[in-house]
């Protein structure tokens, strides 16, 4: 089963490096034209979206005629995969337009949420919900409906946001995606993990062209693509024998953009500001005042990254409740630590609508 998904990584590997090399030649080639400037003559291609999808579209059906293992495992599910691969579609197609010319966050939202319903009707579902500390949870199915549109919003979304500099987001897509590839196979979802590694293999492709200083973007065709498959995979990916969703592993294996689009709102609703305007105070940023370079930023972050990912799997594999709690206890103390190195619980203490909350506990209005 190894050389299965050692063969899909190969080929998608292959088919990402070689689309991101025709792509910026082509690129190069039309730029006199405009054709694929984005937001202006000196931007560089955003192609990610492009080169992900496509090899991620490609891939299954190139190893299943190369693997006749690599066919067993994806023949079956092949209409599934063309209907989920449609929905892929409608995100990478909203997002490019973003990339061309700014759109609506309301737009954008309205055609995520109608990926997500139709991910949701092929069986990708928040309904029966196992939780590591506590009793299992089967969701209404209204709720349940609510709860994975929910899941995918966010996703697809919160890699976006941390796509603000070179090599982040698409780095810490990769750990993801193994991440949960690793955690399918276990899961007895050899299919959903040959996903998994044909999306890492894409995004590995295109890696080299993203690290700084990078000659091409994610671009938010890309990374809003990378979160809408890798969260919706992750759904099934962690679906154990019972068929309950352990949901907390995929909340940790994406634990660093979760984390990030988190204290985005959190700050920005606590200063009074519209949660869904961008700034220029996520993680990155902070990381980068400190003093990180392009690189050293990268390592602190693939860092993070890998923390959540060796979390998500020793919450997986591990089956005592001992252990699963100081899995937590461990993921808890790295959140905790980059809240306070970063200066973020000082922002949040000092933000406007804890401020007020404060003073009316600690000095309220003296009556006469």
């Amino acid at each position: 089963m190894a050389g299965v998904y050692v063969l899909t990584l190969a080929v998608s590997l292959a088919i990402g490096f070689a689309l991101t090399v025709a792509l910026l030649a082509l690129s190069r080639t039309e730029r006199m034209l405009g054709l694929f400037d984005v937001r202006g003559p000196q931007e560089r291609p955003r192609w990610g979206g492009a080169v992900f999808l496509a090899a991620f579209a490609l891939t299954p059906f190139i190893a299943s005629v190369i693997s006749s293992h690599a066919d067993q495992l994806f023949s079956p599910k092949s209409g599934e995969f063309m209907g989920f691969l449609a929905a892929a579609s409608l995100v990478f197609g909203v997002a490019f337009l973003d990339d061309l010319r700014l759109t609506s966050p309301w737009l954008r939202s309205a055609v995520f949420l109608v990926a997500g319903a139709a991910v949701y009707a092929a069986g990708y579902r928040l309904d029966d919900i196992g939780l590591p500390l506590g009793p299992d949870i089967h969701l209404w199915a209204p709720i349940a409906f609510a709860a994975t549109l929910a899941w995918v919003w966010l996703t697809t979304n919160a890699f976006n946001l941390i796509d603000g500099r070179d090599g982040v987001a698409l780095g810490v897509a990769v750990f993801a995606a193994v991440t949960m590839a690793v955690i399918a196979g276990n899961s007895d979802h050899p299919t959903v993990a040959l996903l998994l590694v044909t999306l890492a293999g894409a995004g590995l492709g295109f890696l080299p062209f993203n690290l700084p200083p990078a000659s091409a973007y994610v671009g938010d065709s890309g990374a809003n693509v990378l979160g809408f498959i890798i969260g919706t995979l992750a759904i099934r990916a962690a679906t154990g024998p019972t068929d309950h969703i352990f949901v907390l592993v995929p909340i940790v294996a994406l634990g660093f953009p979760l984390m990030d689009i988190g204290l985005a709102w959190t700050r920005r609703i606590l200063h009074g500001q519209h949660p869904m305007i961008g700034d220029q105070d996520h993680i990155h940023h902070r990381i980068e005042q400190a003093g990180a370079g392009p690189r050293g930023l990268l390592v602190i972050i693939y860092g993070i990254a890998a923390l959540f990912s060796l979390g998500a799997i020793g919450l997986h594999y591990v089956d005592s409740i001992w252990m699963e709690a100081l899995v937590l206890v461990g993921l808890v103390t790295t959140v905790s630590v980059v809240l306070l190195r970063l200066g973020y619980v000082v922002t949040l203490w000092n933000s406007h609508g804890v401020v007020w909350v404060r003073q009316r506990i600690f000095a309220p209005e003296r009556r006469d």
